[in-house]
């Protein structure tokens, strides 16, 4: 049927989210649509990744990012608006944390909007920076072709002057965002990755390729733009390649229309290695020397996520002196190894938020 999301057939709608909005604009695109009295979340794991559900969310739509003690965490706030992603990239963190590999989505996202509306106002009102993001639990913009979540977003954020908003995706969904009055206010972010990584772990995500042509979009549209390397993957070559990615990025971006680069090792849990062992069995990325750290994840030895970073920095910096690059969720020591400093939690949050000011 026109418009149906290519990779996925099925809608089934809880009888309480029957006349929302999100329902109402999504029920005409699928041919198969069931409705259903009510899907616990513990029945979410008969369903599989071409199956949309959509249910009420009665929990907050705002939260802050999980951040893990002991490891620098940006201080994001995070839009919860869905669970899940059909992008099926080898690594995904989710895998572990869900039990389905259905695409959920929040039918009462107005009741979100009202909560956000009430919390930029708070933050208006006291003249503070407060970073707000959609890509935690789902991609930002997955499923925006036929929700236009984040085109409501960022019509709301261009209304105010201090928060900011970062919508972070994977795929070239950005048609949406155009000719919109975002006033500064929103970074539209690219998780990018060494081609050869994208080929082989990320294969249903936008191709390298077309993430740049999308994010040139978004600067020809007055957006500023941030790139995340997260998961860096050691691979064969792995220095070449993302040095490639690199440049690929700034023969396209400006530096100056770059709101930040993070960098962020490959780390999962445990029980993260059978499950990719078992979904995909061509993937090796697993097969590295991991130590279980503190947080309960597995990451490279210390000095391996080092000389990754090192590397990482000593590219962009050839490009973008004062390009703005922080790690995510890395340890005190890690940052002493690799900038010569430990902006503690606090100093992060606010060096970013002193780049969201100058937006």
């Amino acid at each position: 049927m026109k418009d149906q999301p290519s990779n996925i057939d099925t809608l089934l709608i809880e009888e309480d989210s029957l006349g929302s909005e999100l329902a109402e604009h999504l029920r005409p695109r699928f041919k198969r649509v069931e409705i259903l009295d009510r899907i616990k979340p513990v029945d979410y794991a008969r369903y599989d990744s071409r199956t949309l559900i959509l249910t009420r969310h009665s929990g907050k739509f705002l939260k802050p990012c999980p951040g893990t003690g002991g490891y620098n965490c940006c201080g994001l706030q995070i839009i919860h608006f869905g669970l899940g992603c059909s992008l099926n990239c080898t690594y995904c963190i989710l895998q572990p944390y869900l039990d389905t590999e259905a695409l959920v989505l929040f039918s009462n996202f107005e009741e979100g909007l009202s909560q956000l509306k009430q919390a930029l106002d708070s933050v208006e009102k006291h003249k503070t920076t407060v970073r707000y993001s959609t890509g935690e639990f789902t991609d930002s913009l997955l499923l925006e072709n036929y929700t236009g979540f984040g085109a409501r977003l960022v019509n709301l954020f261009g209304q105010y002057q201090y928060a900011s908003l970062e919508l972070k995706t994977k795929t070239d969904n950005i048609e949406s965002l155009r000719g919109l009055n975002h006033n500064g206010r929103v970074i539209v972010s690219f998780s990018v990755n060494a081609p050869a990584v994208a080929k082989s772990e990320e294969s249903e995500a936008a191709s390298m390729e077309r993430r740049l042509i999308a994010a040139k979009k978004m600067v020809e549209e007055g957006y500023r733009v941030g790139f995340h390397f997260d998961p860096l993957i050691r691979h064969p070559d792995w220095r070449n390649g993302y040095a490639r990615t690199v440049s690929d990025i700034f023969s396209v971006i400006p530096a100056e229309k770059m709101a930040w680069i993070s960098l962020g090792g490959f780390r999962f849990l445990p029980k993260l290695k059978p499950i990719l062992a078992r979904n995909h069995p061509e993937s090796r990325i697993i097969y590295d020397e991991f130590v279980l750290a503190p947080d309960g994840k597995m990451r490279y030895l210390r000095p391996l996520r080092v000389e990754i970073y090192r590397h990482m920095v000593a590219e962009i910096r050839k490009r973008a002196p004062e390009a703005c690059i922080y790690l995510c969720m890395e340890n005190p020591r890690v940052w002493e190894e690799v900038f010569g400093y430990n902006p503690r939690s606090s100093g992060l949050i606010m060096k970013l938020n002193q780049r969201v000011r100058l937006l």
